[in-house]
């Protein structure tokens, strides 16, 4: 089978990293369950639902999973590929951060406070808005927001685009 987009990208950047870089999966679950013979994500040393541990943990199973691309089963990278071939789309993270690091990371990211002072859930793991979400942040708040990501990219209907490079 020849390599997709993301694995071309990847084996790319690690060649220009001077660190080792990983790919990550970053999901909607309700996206991913809408997946042809979607398989089911299953809490493991490759999946990590994102809720768990916040006070929205009810919603875990429907909510964020970040997903370590090499460690997962072969069934769940068909559907990873599968879903970034389709409207729903993938964020795919390229990052020298551990896998539960980067998942601590990502978790800290979720409440965002509005003008009026409320807060708010970031969908940044809905890889069909995270270009506008990162098209509203300022360069500060790119520079915050992706530190932990040499790249952040979405693939959606099969292109790949870069959200975020490391600066």
């Amino acid at each position: 089978m020849q390599p997709s987009k993301i694995e071309n990208y990847l084996a790319q950047r690690q060649a220009q990293a001077s660190l080792p870089v990983r790919l990550y999966a970053l999901i909607d679950a309700l996206l991913y369950a809408r997946a042809a013979n979607a398989s089911a994500l299953e809490r493991s040393t490759a999946a990590i639902a994102l809720f768990d541990g916040t006070a929205d943990a009810s919603l875990a199973e429907a909510g964020p999973w970040l997903i370590d691309f090499n460690l997962a089963s072969i069934d769940v990278q068909f559907t990873l590929l599968a879903l970034a071939a389709g409207a729903e789309g993938v964020s795919w993270l390229i990052s020298a951060y551990p896998f539960r690091s980067l998942a601590h990371e990502l978790r800290e990211r979720f409440d965002v406070q509005m003008p009026d002072g409320r807060k708010a859930l970031l969908r940044f793991y809905d890889a069909r808005i995270m270009g506008d979400i990162a098209g509203l942040l300022s360069f500060s708040q790119r520079a915050e927001f992706f530190v932990p990501t040499f790249d952040w990219l979405v693939q959606i209907n099969d292109e790949l685009t870069r959200v975020h490079p490391h600066a």
